[in-house]
């Protein structure tokens, strides 16, 4: 494989064919680590798509959807779940879900039913034009899941597996219907509903969840040494032409079993670009490059894992949000040779201060007469990143591992509050502010900070954006009143 030199991180341009003494890099990463400073720029306002709640007609039954995706692409790959779940007193008998697709192609689910007969729970077929009648909004795409009878206080899941294929300026949704026939002695109005469709089923609840389109997915990279992380698993063709796209084609991987560098553009290195990996690349302008559109985002709403090697790891947030890289939320599992479990599970904090792991560090891009783009040492330095600060989307970081273990980052939990709001609640504060006359930490105005600002905690070093703050300060929101 294509390999280049470099034990700790900080490295030269192949172009210049140097391999570093290495005595001297290690004396370089001592100096490294005994002057760093605490840093972190964050800027992050991304929308957030909430999903919609289970919604029902009566109390008799809801439904949900979860593991939407907080943003898609024409051509991204989508997998959810719909569940449904009986609240009443009594058992559901011979129960259906019709979903439907809206800018979605759900043609790929039907697959998962396979092997199911008709009449079995699980079983999957396309709708017909009476069942795609039930919807306000008639589409050529949709799916018929029959569900059977459903005890009280129990629920049933099904995956539901397409692609996004709505433009930009389209609507990509799903919707969601969930029936059952009724009794011959109750009729239409056996559960004290009124609302029966034209094959004598009577409407137990709905829901619908709207996605958010983006026209495209771009990574913005740095004029010199980016190291970033891409929150998206794609097909290894799809890498291949990002990698392709590149204007100095140059992209590397750090293999901690080693302490090389892998280049990425060759000998078939793509499965290396994955979720929680962090790598560099290289570019001398700088600029916005477009992602593929084929890949599937990394759900915040699930744990994340990445496997950490004996030595330093070079990793990324897993997520397209900022994540808190809380000391206590986010477990450290000890794991054997082969990969499986010892049992032994440490909280982040814990594992730091037991030596098991370093604290994490990032890369500070250096301002100011010495910034050269072209010389790694001249133009970055890592900077240590204290337990509970933010980590940027796409934003890379190292930490080093005594043992080989596994990191797991719980979704949701770990995700920064500002980056969950949406971007109606954005503008609220953003009016609420101006309207009451505050700082823009939405304090009142002549607040004086130590440090002069109130996003840096002077004791813990900790680094707080500026919706978080207010947030903090405000967990009664009341620019929502």
């Amino acid at each position: 494989m294509n390999y280049m030199k470099d034990p700790f991180g900080l490295l030269d341009p192949p172009k210049r064919q140097a391999s570093p003494n290495p005595k001297r890099v290690y004396l370089m990463v001592i100096g490294v680590l005994s002057t760093l400073v605490i840093f972190l720029a964050i800027y992050a306002l991304i929308s957030r798509y909430r999903v919609s709640a289970d919604v029902a007609v009566n109390d008799s039954a809801s439904v949900k959807i979860t593991g939407i995706p907080q943003e898609v692409s024409t051509g991204d790959q989508l997998v959810a779940t719909v569940s449904v779940t009986n609240s009443g007193k009594d058992a559901i008998e011979d129960s259906f879900v019709l979903i439907q697709g809206v800018g979605i192609d759900l043609a790929q689910s039907v697959l998962l039913g396979e092997g199911f007969g008709q009449d079995t729970p699980g079983y999957l077929r396309e709708l017909n034009l009476s069942e795609l009648s039930q919807f306000e909004s008639p589409g050529e795409e949709g799916i018929y899941w029959y569900v059977g009878d459903l005890p009280v206080k129990q629920n049933l899941t099904q995956q539901i597996k397409g692609t996004i294929a709505a433009g930009s300026d389209s609507v990509a949704r799903i919707d969601v219907k969930y029936y059952s026939h009724p009794s011959e002695s109750g009729g239409c109005g056996f559960l004290g509903l009124s609302r029966c469709n034209g094959s004598d089923s009577v409407q137990l609840a709905v829901n619908s969840a709207q996605l958010k389109l983006s026209n495209s997915s771009k990574i913005e990279l740095k004029a010199g040494y980016n190291f970033v992380a891409l929150p998206y698993v794609f097909p290894a063709s799809s890498i291949r032409d990002f990698l392709a796209s590149l204007r100095n084609k140059w992209a590397y991987y750090f293999e901690p079993t080693t302490g090389e560098y892998v280049s990425l553009l060759s000998d078939n290195n793509t499965d290396l670009v994955k979720p929680g990996i962090g790598f560099w690349i290289y570019d001398t302008e700088g600029g916005e490059y477009d992602l593929p559109s084929t890949k599937v985002e990394t759900n915040i709403n699930e744990s994340f894992s990445v496997k950490l090697e004996e030595g330093w790891n070079q990793l990324g947030n897993p997520y397209p949000k900022r994540v808190i890289v809380s000391g206590d939320k986010i477990l450290v599992r000890e794991v054997a040779d082969d990969g499986t479990s010892s049992g032994t599970i440490y909280s982040l904090k814990s594992a730091v201060e037991g030596g098991i792991l370093s604290v994490p560090y990032i890369v500070n891009y250096k301002s100011g007469s010495d910034m050269d783009s072209s010389s790694v040492t001249n133009s970055l330095e890592y900077k240590k990143l204290n337990l509970d600060s933010s980590l940027n989307a796409f934003a890379g970081f190292t930490i080093r591992a005594d043992r080989k273990v596994v990191l797991t980052f719980p979704g949701r939990d770990v995700i920064a509050e500002g980056d969950l709001l949406s971007s109606e609640e954005l503008k609220k504060i953003e009016n609420w502010i101006m309207k009451n006359g505050l700082n823009q930490y939405g304090d009142p105005t002549g607040t004086v900070y130590a440090g002069g600002t109130p996003l840096v905690d002077e004791k813990t070093g900790r680094n707080l954006d500026r919706i978080d703050y207010v947030l903090s300060k405000h967990s009664d929101r009341p620019w929502n009143r």
